[in-house]
């Protein structure tokens, strides 16, 4: 019986090579899908933000209550005061270049409709400390009430996944929905309170 050949260089390599071309598809894969989630979102220096506008409705269920620490000194922040009142939620961080964006808007959105029923509260979240958020308020010298969740508790109770995001509370106090992403204009934010019931439609 004659003796079996020894593999030849490359035959005994092939399995190698086959084990190694498969984890490079496997890690392109992987790149390739971490590409297309950042269409939407990216991390930053507190935590997750939210680049892409997006409109979450949500079922029928009660605003989460809390009670805050307000930014700049003084009495808390409690949602309990606002009651009979529609309440835009806005979640935000110093360190989120969208937010910042849209700072200017909420203070306009603030102050267009003071006399309509509708109440803007900020909420800073995911920072190193107050200063950096009281200095945010000044830069974009921004008059609504604004709250420091230092401890996150809210921000869970909210099942915020990144910032900006802004949640809309009906005058009942029900959760109607949220908006992840920069708000770009006043025309904007009342069209998705119009949209999500909070508003009456025009006739």
């Amino acid at each position: 019986m004659a003796a079996e050949r020894p593999q030849s260089g490359l035959g005994a390599r092939l399995p190698a090579l086959v084990v190694g071309l498969l984890v490079l598809a496997f890690v392109g894969f992987l790149a390739y899908a971490m590409h297309q989630r950042r269409g939407s979102s990216e991390l930053g220096a507190g935590g997750r933000i939210n680049t892409v506008g997006s409109l979450v409705r949500f079922a029928d269920r009660e605003a989460p209550s809390f009670a805050l620490p307000n930014l700049r000194g003084g009495p808390e922040i409690r949602l309990a005061d606002h009651q009979g009142s529609v309440v835009v939620l806005n979640f935000w961080g110093s360190w989120c270049p969208p937010c910042r964006e849209e700072a200017p808007v909420l203070e306009q959105f603030a102050k267009q409709t003071s006399q309509m029923g509708i109440v803007l509260i900020g909420i800073d979240v995911w920072e190193r400390n107050w200063s950096e958020g009281r200095a945010f308020l000044d830069e974009f010298g921004l008059s609504y009430p604004n709250a420091y969740d230092a401890t996150g508790h809210v921000t869970i109770d909210y099942g915020v996944s990144g910032v900006p995001e802004t949640f809309i509370i009906s005058r009942e106090g029900r959760l109607l929905g949220k908006y992840t992403g920069p708000v770009e204009s006043v025309e904007q934010l009342m069209q998705l309170l119009t949209a999500l019931g909070a508003l009456p439609t025009a006739s």
